[in-house]
């Protein structure tokens, strides 16, 4: 404040210099007076601020008064001139009520424009309120322009990214409550299978020699989907956290497609299925964990023989895609629904085609709903992408990218 006001000084003693051509000790004398002036009446200006902003809350008086405090420190500051330079107090009274004049009519006009200003704010704070209420669809719009436009608009950018995060959230405890109910059934019913069998073996129900095999059978392939579950579950919580780390390497996709199916073929044709492949010749090596990528090709064939009935034909397909491999395995199964083909990721989604089938008895075991999630985030880890359509054989078609060796 002190700096403003030298500045000041110095500035009216240079017009004073050019326009009215004081001498040096006038000169001197106004400089002695505008700073006393001036230092008068801005420590009477600053108390009555201090005055007002401790009696007086509202944003609209508080403006409309300070541009009145303003003027008055314009009157006081012109008064102890007046005296200090000997100027005919006899005027003093006519210029006092013409600043006084001014001063009510500024103080109008500052209402009016804190009003305006108060409009925006009140929309302002009306939208955060309804925010805190929970109504996440509030937003301010479009109010004023300058620095309460930019506000408003900013405030309407956080509340769509606070409703998106919401939204997500939601997402994300609806999949976890799935989640755990998934889990809790797949282990419960293997258990509790395995219980009756082992309770009715050490109870000496059975006595038949060919039923206790029999049940001991069973009993080791539920074991076995167990211990699938388990090391799938670990496998994803792996991926998720991203504890898994990708050994990435130049890899030949389509010999990579050859040796998976090649795999298989025993299986498809205890089945009953066609399984065929056809690779493009010549394609660039792409950037990947070799026994990872495996995995989410496995997953794949193993999903399309799940629901691909007798008589019918799995086609596992490798072919440029751009600046990446693609790999696609289709089947002539029942197909996915159109509300499926994003959903079919999702850890033990169960939609149409996860019901039970009793050619999931032969020679393809029934999936925990796991293998296809894993598959996701494997791809998704090697900067891929990964998606279902439907096939034109009216089953489904699974198509995957990964990118290829970039040229150094």
């Amino acid at each position: 404040m002190g700096a403003v006001l030298a500045l000041s000084v110095a500035a009216a003693l240079f017009a004073g210099a050019l326009a009215i051509d004081l001498p040096l000790e006038g000169l001197l004398r106004l400089a002695l007076v505008l700073a006393l002036s001036g230092a008068a009446s801005l420590l009477i200006g600053a108390g009555l601020v201090r005055l007002l902003n401790r009696y007086f809350e509202g944003l609209q008086v508080r403006i409309a008064l300070a541009n009145g405090v303003g003027l008055l420190m314009m009157l006081v500051s012109v008064m102890i001139a007046s005296t200090l330079m000997f100027i005919d107090l006899n005027e003093l009274p006519l210029l006092a009520l013409l600043l006084l004049f001014a001063s009510a009519v500024s103080s109008i006009f500052g209402y009016s424009v804190a009003s305006a200003l108060m409009r925006e704010l009140t929309a302002l704070g009306r939208t955060a309120a309804d925010l805190a209420g929970g109504n996440l669809d509030a937003r301010v719009g479009t109010v004023g322009s300058g620095e309460i436009g930019r506000l408003a608009s900013t405030f309407d950018l956080m509340a769509d990214r606070l409703q998106a995060a919401f939204a997500r959230e939601r997402t994300m405890e609806a999949s976890w409550r799935e989640l755990i109910a998934s889990i809790s059934h797949d282990l419960r019913t293997p258990l509790a299978t395995t219980r009756a069998m082992v309770e009715a073996m050490a109870d000496g129900v059975l006595t038949d020699p060919n039923e206790v095999r029999h049940y001991a059978i069973t009993i080791r392939a539920e074991v076995q989907h167990l211990s699938r579950l388990i090391d799938d579950l670990f496998e994803l919580s792996q991926i998720e956290s991203g504890a898994l780390i990708l050994q990435r390497m130049p890899t030949v996709l389509s010999e990579l497609v050859q040796e998976t199916v090649a795999a298989y073929h025993a299986q498809s044709r205890a089945r009953g299925i066609v399984l065929e492949h056809m690779v493009e010749l010549g394609m660039s090596p792409v950037f990947a964990d070799p026994p990872q990528m495996q995995r989410v090709l496995r997953n794949l064939i193993d999903n399309a023989l799940r629901y691909t009935p007798t008589g019918g034909a799995v086609r596992v397909e490798a072919n440029v895609d751009g600046s990446a491999g693609r790999v696609s395995v289709s089947d002539s199964g029942p197909g996915l629904a159109p509300d499926e083909m994003d959903r079919v990721f999702e850890p033990f989604f169960r939609g149409e085609r996860a019901r039970p089938r009793p050619s999931d008895a032969i020679g393809v075991q029934s999936g925990a709903g796991l293998g296809l999630a894993i598959a996701s985030r494997l791809v998704q880890a090697h900067g891929g992408r990964i998606w279902a359509e439907r096939s034109s054989a009216n089953g489904s078609v699974f198509h995957f990218t990964v990118p290829f060796v970039e040229d150094s």
